[in-house]
């Protein structure tokens, strides 16, 4: 038997999901507007915002939320940033995401990627080295573990060598891909914006 009570949850809790459904899709009509004004653009941030970014994720811990798997709906940037994003999504989404970001970018800016380096992560395994992450509780207990929970853990999708990450950027219509040291940048922009600690991950950067 349904009593007022009973009722007025359930009226409650329905007029919350259909708010919090109304502001997502506010959220997502006001990207573009909001993405417009912003020269430089860190995307897959996750809660992570960089002053005087567009901070873009699907996340609603987001500054602005937007789909990277669409066209970015801005016409031109000068600085991309992504750490530890594009092993999220498939070899096939990450060219179409950069060849938006190619497309959007001038004829002298540059997009940073970091990423954890499947080269390393093999090396470590070939060498008997057990790598952890005690800080972000992980602590695989054998080689083989650490090889299987470093290409599946937290998401990952697709995790990239030196060589494939540069064919993936060759593939977006990048020329100018050079292989940076964490925190290190030719341009002031790109410098010390890793929040990781350096763990011998790849870093690229491109040019057009």
């Amino acid at each position: 038997m349904r009593t007022p009570s009973t009722i007025a949850l359930r009226i409650g809790r329905k007029l919350r999901h259909l708010l919090r459904g109304a502001q997502a899709r506010l959220r997502r009509l006001s990207a573009p507007r909001q993405m417009q004004q912003y020269d430089k653009l860190h995307l897959g941030c996750g809660p992570r915002h960089l002053e005087g970014w567009a901070n873009v994720d699907i996340s609603p811990a987001a500054q602005i939320v937007w789909d990277l798997r669409k066209p970015l709906p801005v016409s031109s940037v000068s600085r991309v940033y992504s750490e530890h994003f594009i092993e999220h999504i498939g070899r096939e989404d990450a060219v179409r995401l950069l060849a938006n970001v190619r497309r959007v970018l001038t004829d002298e800016g540059v997009v940073r990627i970091s990423t954890p380096d499947l080269a390393a992560l093999v090396e470590d395994y070939r060498a008997g080295i057990l790598a952890d992450m005690p800080e972000d509780g992980w602590q695989p207990q054998t080689l083989c573990q650490m090889l299987n929970e470093g290409m599946r853990e937290w998401g990952h999708v697709f995790l990239y060598d030196e060589p494939e990450l540069r064919g993936v950027l060759a593939e977006a219509g990048f020329r100018r891909i050079e292989r940076v040291r964490h925190g290190e940048s030719a341009h002031a922009e790109l410098r010390n914006l890793e929040s990781r600690p350096d763990l011998d991950d790849l870093i690229l950067e491109a040019r057009p």
